[in-house]
């Protein structure tokens, strides 16, 4: 039984399974090509450590945030 209803259009795999959608990343500023979670890979790493949000823009602590960020890359 479909959940659909009549009057709604079919989706990217219903309609052939050829259409391919390119989005581009969440983070401010940046027009790469997304990879993970609507975001480039060096931005997912950012992502992951806290210095960005879902939707891409920067938490309230994010000079406390980025810095630590820099010493784990370091070491």
């Amino acid at each position: 039984m479909s959940t659909k209803l009549k009057h709604q259009a079919p989706g990217p795999a219903e309609a052939g399974g050829n259409v391919v959608v390119l989005t581009k990343c969440s983070a401010e500023g940046c027009s790469k090509k997304t990879d993970l979670l609507n975001f480039c890979n060096e931005h997912y790493d950012w992502f992951k450590y806290g210095l960005l949000t879902k939707e891409g823009h920067h938490p309230s602590d994010f000079d406390k945030k980025y810095q630590a960020y820099m010493k784990r890359k370091a070491a």
